[in-house]
Order: structure tokens, then sequence, then C-alpha cells
């Protein structure tokens, strides 16, 4: 599950290139804040780093380690 955090990894490059645009709701009808849009997309951006760094802790050598077997 740590290792998924990978899968966002997109949103830190996007963040800052669209910080200028008008932010708009996840259903493109209302105008939201940006200032809490980009504060709490940076609580979410910690949260999955904190998930990252569990995850190279985790594994026992560069990659991904196998799982056992029997799951």
């Amino acid at each position: 599950m740590c290792a998924s955090a990978v899968k966002y990894d997109w949103l830190t490059a996007l963040m800052p290139a669209r910080a200028g645009e008008h932010q708009l709701d996840h259903g493109g009808g209302r105008t939201v804040c940006a200032e809490l849009r980009y504060r709490e997309r940076g609580l979410v951006l910690a949260f999955l780093a904190d998930w990252a760094r569990e995850a190279r802790r985790s594994a026992p050598q560069p990659g991904f380690p196998q799982a056992p077997s029997g799951r």
C-alpha cells in the first residue's frame, strides 16, 4: 500500500504549473479558493511522501521485494 504513493507523484509537478490558473471544483462548475485547494493538496502530498518513506524503509534492497508465498 505504501508503494502506491508513487501513483500520485505527477501531482507534485502539476500543481506549480497550474498555480496561476482559475481553480474550479471537481465538476468544473464552481470556482474554489486556490489557497484552500493548494493547502489541501499539500497535506495529501505530505501524507503520500510519508507512505513513500515507509515503503523505502520496508524494502530490504533497491527494487520491490518479492511477496512471501502463501499470500
